[in-house]
């Protein structure tokens, strides 16, 4: 076994910001796919799985990889101490899924196009109105929760809220102390607003998400206050997440070599496996943990009932038996066996929304012949879980001919 591999450490959050990681799980794929890792502090460690193979075996078996002590890798929660789907087994969990899984579908998905236009439309128009900016704050934020807001039914007016709370309910390093005071005034501000959605929905039904959660029925009876609460909580901070450091990481990507501006202009076809390629190389939500249900052997090497287990997700996406040339942004690689969304019981939800909110914006840059031009360093989010950026300096300019 390597030794540069037994010693990496996926704490050291300085390795993320400079964007080692590549290499790091390149390493531990090649010679320490079940790797030990010690946690700061009183944490317990946990092993890492680094290849395609086996992050995509454990997460489609969630008898013996858990979610219901935790999905991340400190023993932290967005939602506080509410349960939510991400922190659950079946068969709660797949109760609770069933709820909201039709309406996100890839038929109500298309039913929201108008919306994702116009919200692409407006961002857009507000980049170019800027010229300069960073992309993070102008766009890549603001696109999920504009959308969410709609899918919700959250008014217009109050959508720059859920914006507000999902940045605030974010713990930032995991190697860090958590203002958890902060944190809660976040979901309780979330929370005192849902719940009054949700009385206005009861009382006059929609067609939105909102009313969805509020009528249905969970066990013969209403979702409870602390279900709803995490239900939204959920909502709000994943639904950001991922399409946000995927538009921020995608167009630094993407914009590495102007050709490909060049190529999507000449050739639309391509936004959708740009897309795709997108989700592959940046990969977001990099990993989510699990927990073993009993002992058993992988690779050699033994993980006991109880230990923690995670999946990397962003390694599985550059591994070389299954992608080839993984390290490289193609925009016609068309990786649809990606897994950028997770696999199995806990797929992402929201994912053809997302993929729908990325395609369109992609379309909608090309049909107006501008790019976004990275014009200076773009700054890193310290974390591991997220593959995130805080700062992406941007241009708009015309697509190179």
């Amino acid at each position: 076994m390597g030794t540069l591999a037994t010693h990496i450490d996926l704490m050291d959050l300085s390795q993320f910001v400079r964007g080692e990681e590549p290499q790091l799980f390149a390493a531990l794929r090649a010679d320490d796919p079940v790797h030990w890792n010690d946690e700061p502090g009183d944490g317990p460690g946990f092993w890492s799985l680094t290849r395609y193979a086996d992050v995509k075996a454990a997460a489609d078996d969630a008898a013996r990889f858990s979610s219901a002590d935790g999905t991340q890798i400190v023993s932290r929660r967005v939602e506080g101490k509410l349960n939510s789907l991400h922190n659950m087994d079946d068969p709660e969990h797949s109760k609770l899924r069933r709820i909201s899984a039709p309406e996100l579908r890839p038929a109500k998905a298309r039913g929201w196009q108008s919306v994702i236009d116009e919200v692409v439309g407006e961002l857009l128009d507000d980049a170019q109105a800027a010229g300069s900016f960073n992309l993070v704050d102008l766009v890549a934020a603001r696109l999920p929760m504009l959308i969410a807001a709609q899918v919700l039914g959250v008014p217009r007016e109050d959508a720059p809220k859920m914006v507000d709370w999902a940045n605030r309910m974010q713990s930032a390093d995991p190697d860090h102390a958590v203002d958890e005071a902060a944190m809660q005034a976040a979901r309780d501000e979330a929370l005192a607003y849902f719940q009054g959605l949700v009385e206005r929905r009861r009382a006059e039904p929609t067609g939105d998400l909102t009313t969805v959660l509020a009528t249905s029925l969970k066990d013969g009876r209403p979702l409870t206050a602390d279900e709803l609460s995490a239900y939204f909580i959920l909502l709000v901070a994943a639904g950001n997440e991922t399409v946000r450091h995927l538009v921020s990481g995608g167009i630094v990507a993407l914009d590495s070599d102007p050709t490909n501006w060049t190529r999507l202009q000449q050739d639309p076809t391509l936004i959708n496996s740009t897309a795709e390629e997108m989700f592959r190389f940046i990969t977001p939500v990099s990993c989510m943990r699990r927990t073993a249900t009993e002992d058993m052997t992988l690779h050699g090497t033994d993980i006991a009932q109880g230990d923690k287990v995670v999946l990397w997700f962003s390694s599985a996406n550059r591994d070389e038996q299954v992608f080839d040339d993984p390290d490289s942004f193609r925009i016609d690689r068309n990786p649809t066996d990606h897994l950028a969304f997770g696999w199995g019981v806990h797929f992402c939800l929201g994912a053809h929304l997302a993929r729908a909110e990325v395609r369109t914006l992609l379309g909608e840059l090309v049909r107006r012949g501008i790019r976004l031009e990275v014009t200076g360093e773009p700054t890193r989010l310290r974390h591991n879980l997220f593959r995130g950026w805080i700062d992406v300096p941007v241009t708009v300019s015309q697509i190179p001919t």
